[in-house]
C-alpha cells in the first residue's frame, strides 16, 4: 500500500495533468524541468547542449518554445525543404504576410503563414520586419509539418507580457559521469562522457558501447567525430 497522502497524490496528479494538457512546466522542480527537457530533446533526436528549446513564462504558465537552433536542427535532421508560395502586403491593416510550404522527402508537406506589423516602419526597420515574416513562416511550417505543438522563437518574441525563463543547466544537477566504456541511458550523459574522454581509444570504446545512439543521431555522431579530431590533433 502506498504511503502517499491523498493530498500529495492529488497535487502530483494536477501537475501531470497541466503538463500533458497545457505543456505547463511551472509546477515542476528545477531538477524535474531539466529531466523533462532532456527527455523531450532526446525524443526529438536533438542535442540538448545546443539549447534547441527554451522556456517562456506567460500568464502564470511556463511552456517550451523552439529556438532558432532547434528549428535549424530539425530541418537538417528531417531534410525539410521550404518554398515561399506567397508574399502579401495588406495595407488596410498594416500587415505583411508570407506563406511558406515545408516538405519532407516522402512528399508530405504543409503551409504556414508568418505575419508582422509594418505600420509606420521605414528603411531598415521595414526590411527587418519583412525578413522576420519569412522566418516566422518557415519555422512555423517546420514545426507544423513535424507535429510539434510548440511556439517558435520568433513568435515568442512578439507575445505581450511574455518573459523568457531559461533552463540554466542542460545536464541533471550533481550528476557525475566518467568516460567509461558503458552504455549511457540518455544523450545528455553520453555527451558528458564524451567530453571527458582523453584518448582516441576511449572514444572508440565509448562509441561501440553506445553505437545505436550514436548512429541514429547525426548531432551525436558529429560530436564523436569532432572530439576524435580534437584529441588526434593534440587539442
Amino acid at each position: 500500500m502506498s504511503n502517499q497522502k491523498p493530498s500529495e497524490t492529488l497535487t502530483q496528479s494536477n501537475v501531470v495533468s497541466q503538463l500533458i494538457l497545457n505543456g505547463d512546466l511551472s509546477k515542476l522542480s528545477a531538477t524535474d524541468k531539466v529531466r523533462y527537457y532532456n527527455g523531450y530533446c532526446e525524443r526529438m533526436g536533438l542535442d540538448p547542449f545546443t539549447k534547441p528549446f527554451d522556456i517562456l513564462r506567460l500568464n502564470g504558465k511556463e511552456v517550451l518554445y523552439c529556438t532558432r537552433s532547434g528549428t535549424q536542427q530539425l530541418n537538417k535532421l528531417h531534410s525539410v525543404s521550404h518554398l515561399i508560395t506567397s508574399r502579401e502586403l495588406i495595407e488596410s491593416v498594416g500587415v505583411y504576410q508570407v506563406t511558406s510550404k515545408a516538405s519532407l522527402p516522402d512528399g508530405r508537406c504543409t503551409e504556414s503563414i508568418g505575419a508582422v506589423n509594418i505600420t509606420g516602419l521605414k528603411g531598415e526597420a521595414y526590411a527587418n520586419a519583412i525578413m522576420k515574416a519569412e522566418t516566422k513562416a518557415k519555422r512555423r511550417a517546420t514545426l507544423d509539418l513535424l507535429g510539434l505543438g510548440v511556439l517558435d522563437e520568433s513568435e515568442a518574441d512578439s507575445i505581450p507580457n511574455a518573459e523568457p525563463a531559461s533552463i540554466a543547466l542542460v545536464q541533471e544537477p550533481q550528476e557525475e559521469v566518467e568516460p567509461a566504456a558503458q552504455e549511457y541511458p540518455t544523450l545528455g550523459t553520453l555527451l558528458i562522457a564524451l567530453s571527458k574522454t582523453e584518448s582516441v581509444d576511449e572514444i572508440k570504446e565509448l562509441y561501440f558501447a553506445n553505437k545505436g545512439k550514436v548512429e541514429h543521431n547525426a548531432f551525436v555522431k558529429e560530436a564523436f567525430t569532432n572530439r576524435k579530431n580534437e584529441l588526434s590533433n593534440g587539442k
